[in-house]
């Protein structure tokens, strides 16, 4: 949990600089701006002036009365404004507003945290562990061989954790215990040993064929059965399987996924998609 309170600590300080900054910027002295605009108006005048004389339209003399009076306007204007403006927070610092803050985003967040987070996992508490649940569902299944909701776990627990292979038994185990074939468990079998096996001809050809078997439109054993087919140059068969496959109601990637391999099999022209 290291991480996590490194980057809650992150969080909480960017809270306190996104606070806190604009309060104490509030209370700092800002130049006042009238000042530097009445220096710009009068550059802006002056110039002008000088134009006029140099078109004609302002005599010199005129000119020099006129830009006399501008300077005086400005000097009045610069003596009667400050170049820092006054503000009622300057004499002070917003000392009380920023411990405030700080109780409130730190303690407040804390306080939530202690109710609603997961305190147990920061103090070091035990959580529970996959290896352990699955140490103790052996032990179950060893003392009670009959439990077949404890096995069906196991298996489970054994396939979430990558460990296919003992998944394979456990649901073989299981398939036996059955008394009578259920497909589910039997499909479960297959996909486990596949999966530890990458095999498609020896076991888990076997329980497709059981599977389709206990159910003629299962799609599953239908693709499957259709690829170890391929596999072994079984054109024939293959394409059989897969065309009984397009003829249920396919979702339509998979569908064009299944019509382009029985083409590509059977050395026709794949259907191209829309995209």
């Amino acid at each position: 949990m290291t991480e996590f309170l490194v980057f809650a600590a992150i969080l909480v300080a960017a809270s306190l600089v996104f606070v806190l900054v604009p309060l104490w910027r509030a209370s700092t002295p800002t130049p006042d701006k009238r000042r530097d605009a009445n220096i710009t108006i009068y550059h802006q005048r002056y110039a002008e002036i000088e134009r006029e004389v140099a078109a004609g339209r302002l005599s010199r003399r005129d000119a020099e009365i006129e830009k006399d009076e501008l300077g005086a306007r400005l000097l009045d204007d610069i003596d009667n404004t400050p170049a820092i403006a006054p503000s009622a927070q300057a004499a002070r610092r917003p000392w009380l507003a920023t411990l405030l803050v700080l109780v409130v985003l730190i303690g407040g967040s804390s306080a939530v945290y202690w109710q609603i987070g997961n305190y147990q996992s920061l103090a070091g508490g035990d959580t529970p562990s996959l290896t352990a649940m699955i140490g103790e569902l052996e032990q179950r299944v060893a003392e009670h061989p009959d439990d077949m909701r404890a096995q069906a776990m196991l298996a489970r627990a054994h396939e979430a954790t990558g460990n296919y292979a003992a998944a394979a038994q456990g649901y073989r185990a299981l398939n036996a215990a059955m008394p009578a074939p259920r497909p589910p468990i039997i499909a479960a079998e297959a996909q486990a040993t596949l999966a530890s096996t990458d095999d498609l001809q020896g076991r888990a050809k076997t329980l497709y064929e059981q599977l389709l078997e206990l159910d003629p439109q299962s799609r599953e054993a239908l693709w499957y059965l259709g690829l170890a087919a391929a596999e072994r140059g079984d054109t024939h068969r293959a394409i059989d399987y897969w065309d009984r496959l397009l003829a249920e109601d396919l979702p339509e990637e998979f569908a064009t996924m299944v019509a382009n391999r029985r083409a590509e099999l059977a050395g026709e022209k794949p259907t191209l998609s829309n995209d």
